[in-house]
């Protein structure tokens, strides 16, 4: 409805005014992406360390998309996954009992589960803003990580399940309240 966008467009405009960038600590802001970006996004999720880390950044390439560019559609085959390092993105999820659209702020990851779990895309994702880049891990690094890093691919496949189980929580606490 014209106003449900209205609140939408809102909302998104105070997340993106009101977000302070995804905040480094002085020991990772040395370090060049997208190496304090994955301590940032990964930091709760894992108990690893830098020079763990530091092994996978080279895997990532960075990608940049302007305001509207669609980054991947629900029921594509999953490319590879994201690291948001600056900008929002909207993923927006439209299911039997109506639609969904999930912001998702610098700092955080896009499209893990689906990439993992070799199944197709669940949502649409759309960057918002002048200038979004993200680090993307694309299926040929993945499979080069495979045969050269088990203890990594291991990792990733644990950080991506945390991840994917604070995100389905997210979901079925907003299904939840609407549906009161």
């Amino acid at each position: 409805t014209p106003r449900r966008h209205m609140v939408h467009q809102a909302a998104t405009t105070t997340v993106q005014e009101h977000t302070p960038p995804a905040t480094l600590s002085s020991t990772t802001s040395n370090f060049v992406q997208p190496l304090p970006l994955i301590l940032t996004a990964f930091k709760d999720v894992s108990n690893r360390d830098v020079d763990f880390w530091h092994r996978l950044a080279p895997y990532f390439k960075r990608e940049t998309f302007t305001d509207g560019a669609v980054l991947f559609r629900k029921g594509d085959v999953p490319q590879g996954f994201y690291l948001l390092e600056t900008g929002l993105l909207r993923a927006e999820h439209d299911l039997e009992q109506g639609r969904y659209v999930e912001n998702i702020v610098a700092g955080t990851t896009c499209g893990e589960f689906p990439f993992f779990a070799e199944a197709r895309r669940t949502a649409t994702v759309v960057a918002e803003g002048e200038l979004v880049v993200a680090w993307l891990l694309d299926n040929e690094a993945w499979q080069k990580l495979e045969g050269r890093d088990h203890d990594m691919v291991t990792e990733l496949l644990r950080v991506g399940l945390k991840l994917t189980w604070e995100r389905m929580n997210s979901i079925t606490s907003y299904v939840l309240v609407a549906a009161s």
